[in-house]
Protein backbone atom coordinates (compact mmCIF):
# COMPACT_ATOMS: atom_id res chain seq x y z
CA UNK A 1 0.00 0.00 0.00
CA UNK A 2 2.83 2.24 0.84
CA UNK A 3 4.36 1.48 -2.51
CA UNK A 4 1.16 2.51 -4.27
CA UNK A 5 1.19 5.77 -2.42
CA UNK A 6 4.77 6.38 -3.41
CA UNK A 7 4.02 5.62 -7.04
CA UNK A 8 1.11 7.99 -7.04
CA UNK A 9 3.26 10.65 -5.46
CA UNK A 10 6.01 10.19 -8.07
CA UNK A 11 3.47 10.38 -10.90
CA UNK A 12 2.04 13.58 -9.44
CA UNK A 13 5.54 15.03 -9.16
CA UNK A 14 6.32 14.13 -12.78
CA UNK A 15 3.06 15.68 -13.93
CA UNK A 16 3.80 18.84 -11.97
CA UNK A 17 7.35 18.93 -13.32
CA UNK A 18 6.11 18.49 -16.89
CA UNK A 19 3.55 21.17 -16.37
CA UNK A 20 6.27 23.46 -14.98
CA UNK A 21 8.49 22.73 -17.97
CA UNK A 22 5.68 23.51 -20.36
CA UNK A 23 4.92 26.71 -18.49
CA UNK A 24 8.58 27.67 -18.55
CA UNK A 25 8.77 26.98 -22.29
CA UNK A 26 5.67 29.05 -22.88
CA UNK A 27 7.04 31.90 -20.77
CA UNK A 28 10.40 31.70 -22.59
CA UNK A 29 8.71 31.72 -25.96
CA UNK A 30 6.59 34.64 -24.90
CA UNK A 31 9.72 36.52 -23.76
CA UNK A 32 11.51 35.87 -27.07
CA UNK A 33 8.48 36.86 -29.13
CA UNK A 34 8.13 40.06 -27.16
CA UNK A 35 11.82 40.89 -27.69
CA UNK A 36 11.51 40.19 -31.43
CA UNK A 37 8.43 42.37 -31.66
CA UNK A 38 10.24 45.08 -29.74
CA UNK A 39 13.34 44.73 -31.95
CA UNK A 40 11.45 44.94 -35.26
CA UNK A 41 10.17 48.51 -34.71
CA UNK A 42 13.63 49.49 -33.54
CA UNK A 43 15.15 48.20 -36.79
CA UNK A 44 12.45 49.96 -38.79
CA UNK A 45 13.13 53.18 -36.89
CA UNK A 46 16.87 52.78 -37.61
CA UNK A 47 16.22 52.35 -41.33
CA UNK A 48 13.97 55.40 -41.38
CA UNK A 49 16.60 57.46 -39.57
CA UNK A 50 19.26 56.26 -42.06
CA UNK A 51 17.07 57.21 -45.06
CA UNK A 52 16.34 60.61 -43.55
CA UNK A 53 20.06 61.14 -42.96
CA UNK A 54 20.89 60.23 -46.59
CA UNK A 55 18.16 62.52 -47.86
CA UNK A 56 19.52 65.35 -45.74
CA UNK A 57 23.06 64.78 -47.04
CA UNK A 58 21.77 64.72 -50.64
CA UNK A 59 19.94 68.00 -50.10
CA UNK A 60 23.07 69.59 -48.62
CA UNK A 61 25.22 68.29 -51.49
CA UNK A 62 22.70 69.56 -54.03
CA UNK A 63 22.70 72.97 -52.37
CA UNK A 64 26.52 73.10 -52.45
CA UNK A 65 26.59 72.12 -56.12
CA UNK A 66 24.05 74.78 -57.02
CA UNK A 67 26.07 77.39 -55.14
CA UNK A 68 29.27 76.30 -56.87
CA UNK A 69 27.57 76.44 -60.28
CA UNK A 70 26.25 79.91 -59.52
CA UNK A 71 29.71 81.11 -58.45
CA UNK A 72 31.28 79.64 -61.61
CA UNK A 73 28.67 81.37 -63.77
CA UNK A 74 29.32 84.71 -62.02
CA UNK A 75 33.08 84.26 -62.50
CA UNK A 76 32.59 83.43 -66.18
CA UNK A 77 30.45 86.54 -66.70
CA UNK A 78 33.00 88.74 -64.93
CA UNK A 79 35.85 87.34 -67.04
CA UNK A 80 33.82 87.86 -70.21
CA UNK A 81 33.13 91.45 -69.16
CA UNK A 82 36.84 92.05 -68.51
CA UNK A 83 37.71 90.51 -71.89
CA UNK A 84 35.25 92.73 -73.73
CA UNK A 85 36.43 95.85 -71.91
CA UNK A 86 40.06 94.97 -72.61
CA UNK A 87 39.27 94.43 -76.28
CA UNK A 88 37.38 97.70 -76.45
CA UNK A 89 39.57 99.96 -74.32
CA UNK A 90 42.92 98.15 -74.44
CA UNK A 91 44.40 100.64 -76.91
CA UNK A 92 43.42 103.63 -74.78
CA UNK A 93 46.97 104.25 -73.43
CA UNK A 94 48.37 104.12 -76.98
CA UNK A 95 45.66 106.46 -78.23
CA UNK A 96 46.50 108.93 -75.44
CA UNK A 97 50.17 108.91 -76.46
CA UNK A 98 49.34 109.35 -80.16
CA UNK A 99 47.25 112.42 -79.33
CA UNK A 100 50.45 114.12 -78.16
CA UNK A 101 51.96 113.45 -81.59
CA UNK A 102 48.89 114.92 -83.27
CA UNK A 103 49.26 118.05 -81.14
CA UNK A 104 52.91 118.37 -82.19
CA UNK A 105 51.96 118.01 -85.86
CA UNK A 106 49.36 120.77 -85.50
CA UNK A 107 51.87 123.07 -83.82
CA UNK A 108 54.44 122.37 -86.55
CA UNK A 109 51.94 123.04 -89.34
CA UNK A 110 50.73 126.28 -87.77
CA UNK A 111 54.30 127.59 -87.41
CA UNK A 112 55.35 126.78 -91.00
CA UNK A 113 56.69 129.76 -92.99
CA UNK A 114 58.90 130.21 -96.02
CA UNK A 115 61.82 131.30 -93.86
CA UNK A 116 61.88 128.40 -91.39
CA UNK A 117 62.01 125.36 -93.65
CA UNK A 118 65.09 123.99 -91.88
CA UNK A 119 63.55 124.19 -88.40
CA UNK A 120 60.31 122.86 -89.83
CA UNK A 121 62.15 119.77 -91.10
CA UNK A 122 63.88 119.33 -87.73
CA UNK A 123 60.47 119.45 -86.05
CA UNK A 124 59.19 116.59 -88.18
CA UNK A 125 62.31 114.56 -87.41
CA UNK A 126 61.62 115.04 -83.70
CA UNK A 127 58.01 113.99 -84.21
CA UNK A 128 59.12 110.86 -86.03
CA UNK A 129 61.43 109.98 -83.13
CA UNK A 130 58.59 110.57 -80.69
CA UNK A 131 56.34 108.21 -82.64
CA UNK A 132 58.98 105.48 -82.71
CA UNK A 133 59.54 105.98 -78.97
CA UNK A 134 55.81 105.56 -78.30
CA UNK A 135 55.62 102.45 -80.43
CA UNK A 136 58.61 100.93 -78.64
CA UNK A 137 56.98 101.75 -75.33
CA UNK A 138 54.09 99.51 -76.39
CA UNK A 139 56.49 96.79 -77.61
CA UNK A 140 56.12 97.70 -81.28
CA UNK A 141 59.67 97.52 -82.60
CA UNK A 142 61.14 98.16 -86.04
CA UNK A 143 62.79 95.24 -87.79
CA UNK A 144 66.41 96.11 -88.51
CA UNK A 145 66.71 94.41 -91.89
CA UNK A 146 69.41 96.28 -93.83
CA UNK A 147 72.52 94.13 -94.24
CA UNK A 148 70.84 91.09 -92.69
CA UNK A 149 70.42 87.75 -94.41
CA UNK A 150 67.02 87.52 -96.10
CA UNK A 151 64.54 85.88 -93.69
CA UNK A 152 61.13 85.01 -95.08
CA UNK A 153 59.68 85.12 -91.55
CA UNK A 154 60.36 88.87 -91.29
CA UNK A 155 61.17 90.07 -94.83
CA UNK A 156 59.19 90.23 -98.04
CA UNK A 157 61.39 90.42 -101.15
CA UNK A 158 60.23 92.99 -103.68
CA UNK A 159 63.13 92.67 -106.14
CA UNK A 160 66.72 91.51 -106.58
CA UNK A 161 69.46 94.04 -107.06
CA UNK A 162 73.07 93.76 -108.10
CA UNK A 163 75.35 95.13 -105.39
CA UNK A 164 79.04 95.31 -104.53
CA UNK A 165 78.32 96.43 -100.96
CA UNK A 166 76.28 93.43 -99.87
CA UNK A 167 76.70 89.69 -100.25
CA UNK A 168 74.30 87.59 -102.25
CA UNK A 169 71.11 86.98 -100.30
CA UNK A 170 71.54 89.98 -98.00
CA UNK A 171 68.98 92.78 -97.71
CA UNK A 172 70.47 95.69 -99.63
CA UNK A 173 67.53 98.11 -99.69
CA UNK A 174 64.50 98.89 -97.54
CA UNK A 175 61.31 99.76 -99.41
CA UNK A 176 59.12 99.83 -96.28
CA UNK A 177 60.06 99.16 -92.67
CA UNK A 178 58.62 96.12 -90.92
CA UNK A 179 57.59 95.88 -87.26
CA UNK A 180 57.08 93.27 -84.56
CA UNK A 181 54.63 93.39 -81.66
CA UNK A 182 55.69 91.47 -78.53
CA UNK A 183 58.01 89.30 -80.65
CA UNK A 184 55.12 88.59 -83.06
CA UNK A 185 55.32 89.84 -86.63
CA UNK A 186 53.10 92.90 -87.06
CA UNK A 187 54.05 93.45 -90.69
CA UNK A 188 57.04 92.27 -92.77
CA UNK A 189 59.73 94.57 -94.07
CA UNK A 190 59.53 95.13 -97.84
CA UNK A 191 63.09 94.76 -99.06
CA UNK A 192 65.39 94.44 -102.02
CA UNK A 193 67.77 91.48 -101.95
CA UNK A 194 71.34 91.59 -103.25
CA UNK A 195 72.38 89.26 -106.03
CA UNK A 196 75.73 88.49 -107.61
CA UNK A 197 76.86 91.33 -109.84
CA UNK A 198 77.38 90.40 -113.46
CA UNK A 199 81.03 90.92 -114.52
CA UNK A 200 81.89 93.11 -117.51
CA UNK A 201 82.97 90.12 -119.58
CA UNK A 202 79.71 88.29 -118.88
CA UNK A 203 77.75 91.43 -119.64
CA UNK A 204 79.60 91.89 -122.93
CA UNK A 205 79.07 88.23 -123.75
CA UNK A 206 75.35 88.52 -123.14
CA UNK A 207 75.22 91.69 -125.20
CA UNK A 208 77.05 89.98 -128.07
CA UNK A 209 74.63 87.06 -127.96
CA UNK A 210 71.72 89.46 -128.19
CA UNK A 211 73.36 91.18 -131.15
CA UNK A 212 74.01 87.88 -132.95
CA UNK A 213 70.43 86.76 -132.45
CA UNK A 214 69.22 90.08 -133.73
CA UNK A 215 71.41 89.81 -136.88
CA UNK A 216 70.21 86.26 -137.52
CA UNK A 217 66.63 87.42 -137.45
CA UNK A 218 67.40 90.20 -139.90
Amino acid sequence: MTENLNNETEQKNKISENSKTEDEKESTNDFVDKNIEAAEPAEENGEEESIDSIKKELEETKDKLLRALAENENTRKQMEKVRLETSKYGVQPLAREVLNVVDNFERAMSSKTKNNEESFEEGFVLIQKEILSILEKFNVKKIEALGEEFNANYHQAMFEKESNDYKKGQVCEIVQDGYTFHERLLRPALVGVAKKETSNSEAEKNENLKTVKSDEKN
